[in-house]
């Protein structure tokens, strides 16, 4: 379990400082989706303060309440860009994607504002 979250730990700081091994082609890919991530967090943030979705523990937006279709769309922009991102980050570090969402989820859990929804890792939802 330490050497998963050593693991992990390392991941998200290569996220962080953008290093790659990759191809330049996968480069440009890898940061037209960061910025894609980054361009969305108000509207992401929103969605989240307001109760109308969640983060749950595989590192991904769960709908929480009703939602019109542009906040639909934007959760599924924002879910789809993760994914994106985790299968990068998979392959490089040799890891599944379910474990890299995993990482990030507990990261996300972490760093949360209050009253956000969030579900921890046995599946329980809860307002932070």
């Amino acid at each position: 379990m330490k050497t998963t979250n050593w693991t992990l730990i390392l991941s998200f700081a290569i996220l962080a400082f953008g290093l790659s091994t990759e191809s330049a082609f996968a480069q440009n890919d890898e940061q037209s989706v960061k910025q894609r991530l980054l361009e969305r967090v108000g509207a992401v943030d929103a969605l989240k303060i307001s109760g109308a979705v969640g983060e749950n523990n595989k590192g991904y937006l769960e709908q929480r309440a009703n939602l019109n279709p542009a906040q639909t769309k934007t959760m599924n922009e924002e879910n789809a860009d993760r994914r994106t991102l985790y299968t990068i980050l998979a392959k490089r570090l040799g890891l599944s994607v379910a474990v890299v969402g995993q990482g990030r989820a507990e990261s996300i859990r972490k760093k949360s504002a209050s009253n956000v929804w969030i579900q921890d890792p046995s599946g329980n939802w809860s307002k932070k």
